[in-house]
């Protein structure tokens, strides 16, 4: 993870204005959420919480929606333009508006598996005076279906943002280009906005 960020040194102004490699980013950032949240998850007393509830649906979705499927994203779209020799993709604001269609997506499945595995695990262990189980089934899954209804938008969204994508993949393999203004339009500044010059060495 820290490889793939200090890659950008020197060109985070890129996240500003590229939403390829802002893609990228969010996909290191969820690589290095979920290779800390696993070996944190195997702890005994964690585990012994999570294990067999949505917590572990929550942190498998975590990485490969985020990390193998952002990463994916950000290459296809790097690579389709090259690869058929188009001077640029379709559009860039549909890129922009799939990073974000992914990334709530991601945010809304993952964070309400983890709130329906912490609620199940906790359920699952409640016991009465008398040793029996407080919770029956049924009730566990009626206290979680919240989530999994949250865990549909997430999902929903995700799927809007992926079908976004291969629109613009197949608008650029077929060689159109929107007509669309640059994202960001940095403001002239004269102070700022000059050719380098060397200094000499003293």
């Amino acid at each position: 993870m820290i490889n793939g960020l200090m890659t950008l040194n020197g060109a985070w102004d890129k996240v500003r204005t590229d939403p390829i490699i802002r893609m990228m980013v969010m996909a290191l950032a969820f690589y290095g959420m979920s290779t800390f949240e696993g070996p944190m998850m195997s702890v005994k007393s964690v585990n012994s919480l999570s294990h067999y509830t949505d917590w572990t649906i929550g942190h498998v979705h975590s990485g490969a929606l985020g990390w193998n499927g952002m990463i994916t994203f950000a290459s296809v779209y790097y690579l389709v333009p090259r690869l058929w020799h188009r001077e640029r993709l379709y559009s860039l604001r549909w890129v922009n508006w799939h990073f974000w269609l992914a990334t709530l997506g991601i945010v809304f499945y993952a964070a309400s598996m983890w709130v329906a595995g912490i609620t199940e695990g906790l359920m699952w262990r409640e016991y009465g005076a008398d040793g029996y189980l407080v919770n029956s089934f049924a009730e566990v899954v009626a206290a979680v279906h919240p989530m999994y209804v949250l865990r549909a938008f997430g999902g929903l969204l995700y799927l809007s943002g992926a079908t976004i994508m291969t629109a613009n993949v197949w608008l650029t393999i077929l060689g159109r280009q929107r007509q669309e203004t640059p994202l960001r339009q940095a403001a002239y500044d004269a102070t700022a906005d000059r050719p380098l010059v060397a200094v000499p060495a003293e």
